[in-house]
């Protein structure tokens, strides 16, 4: 039950820091005019979700429900380990973000901050663990690693959005020039996963010990989340070489249409998963 808490809290808090940052990200990225009003909803959403999360993490230390908050220990977790310097910034680094939305393009300057919030997931997981210059490298690496994500979904969020509210009949050369722009940011996303997330795993397990993952629960997941990846690549490549060609040619537009929402559906259902995945990865002892 408790484990479940602290799974459910980090699954909520990476799917809302994502978006916060992906989404002005994106809109940075296409030119867009974002939209201020979700923007502070994420990042009052990301304040409340720390505190949850830090209410699971003391109930996942204690064996408490955590529908009976320990206090006690929650102060101890803020005041006498890493984790109060973490929620120090993040919660800056949201306010921040919240005051941004209040300025001119505010949807522009919400991403540095965001950007910050999101990053503090790194410190969280089994790269806030590693000592000396070797953990200095792994949380750089997933930083980039969320970084990367965090765009990748934000594009998700609002393409997804937009195929949506397309009507028969409508136009669908901007959706198109949209696909085509975002191919450049996407291939630096898939290479900056795949780099990132190749160092995380050697960090995190050691080059020796990568064959003794097949024996463990979290090689097994860890396996489920790469061939998740694996599927949203493909989707994605489909998107940019065969639904994005045939919408700016015009050919069966409604029809290109149709398998464009199912594509992005199925890739936005898969990040998802994956987020998922990693939120119960970062409770796990990998060689356990």
């Amino acid at each position: 039950m408790t484990e479940g808490a602290l799974i459910g809290a980090r699954f909520a808090l990476m799917i809302d820091l994502a978006l916060l940052m992906g989404l002005p990200l994106f809109w940075w990225v296409m030119g867009m005019v974002g939209r201020k009003g979700v923007t502070a909803l994420l990042a009052t959403g990301g304040i409340a979700l720390s505190v949850l999360w830090l209410l699971a993490s003391a109930a996942s230390m204690t064996g408490t429900p955590i529908t009976s908050p320990d206090w006690a220990t929650a102060w101890i977790l803020l005041t006498m380990t890493p984790i109060g310097p973490v929620l120090t910034v993040r919660g800056a680094a949201l306010l921040a973000t919240l005051f941004a939305t209040l300025l001119p393009r505010g949807d522009r300057w919400a991403l540095p901050p965001a950007a910050l919030a999101a990053g503090t997931l790194a410190w969280t997981g089994h790269a806030g663990a590693t000592e000396e210059m070797a953990g200095s490298l792994h949380r750089v690496a997933d930083v980039a690693h969320i970084w990367a994500a965090a765009g990748w979904i934000g594009a998700l969020a609002v393409l997804l959005c937009t195929v949506a509210h397309l009507r028969p009949g409508s136009d669908t050369r901007p959706v198109a020039t949209m696909l085509a722009r975002f191919s450049l940011m996407g291939t630096l996303i898939v290479a900056t996963l795949v780099v990132s997330g190749a160092i995380n795993a050697i960090m995190i397990v050691g080059l020796a010990q990568l064959p003794a993952l097949l024996a463990s629960r979290y090689g097994l997941l860890l396996g489920a989340k790469l061939l998740l990846f694996g599927l949203m690549l493909g989707l994605a490549a489909a998107n940019r070489w065969w639904l994005t060609p045939a919408l700016e040619a015009g050919v069966t537009p409604q029809r290109a249409i149709a398998h464009l929402r199912l594509s992005l559906l199925v890739e936005s259902s898969t990040a998802i998963a994956i987020l998922a995945l990693v939120a119960w990865l970062g409770t796990l002892d990998p060689m356990a």
